[in-house]
């Protein structure tokens, strides 16, 4: 899937939206399926807007509308997260295939940046403190 630079801090894929805010933090908001090559995408758009931070970046992804991720997917997220330029990693939403998609990816994670939460200010609380 192709996406679309909306400015140098905001992309569109499809549903999906991907922009930087508060000068270090990538806000990705997933809807629908999530496929590999949406995931390769993500990644490009998130390497592309990193590159305008210096120092550490930190990651607020909406899981509310996300549906289901492909296990090679799953395996990007992963790895966009143990990049050595990530922070903190706040996942949130209310539905429970958020929950199962955010259980999956923190399950097989093996550092301690990567939290899930119910509501985005939760998520952002943390991020930012």
């Amino acid at each position: 899937m192709k996406y679309k630079k909306i400015n140098d801090t905001e992309y569109v894929m499809g549903e999906n939206k991907i922009s930087l805010i508060d000068n270090n933090i990538i806000h990705v908001v997933a809807k629908g399926e999530q496929t590999l090559d949406d995931a390769l995408c993500y990644k490009e758009m998130c390497e592309t807007l990193s590159s305008l931070v210096d120092g550490q970046i930190n990651y607020l992804i909406d899981l509310n509308d996300c549906g289901k991720n492909a296990p090679e997917a799953r395996n990007i997220w992963k790895e966009m997260s143990e990049e050595s330029n990530t922070s903190k990693v706040g996942l949130f939403g209310l539905n429970p295939v958020a929950r199962v998609i955010a259980s999956f990816v923190i399950g097989t994670y093996k550092h301690s940046n990567m939290v899930f939460f119910k509501t985005k200010e939760e998520a952002l609380a943390w991020i930012t403190e």
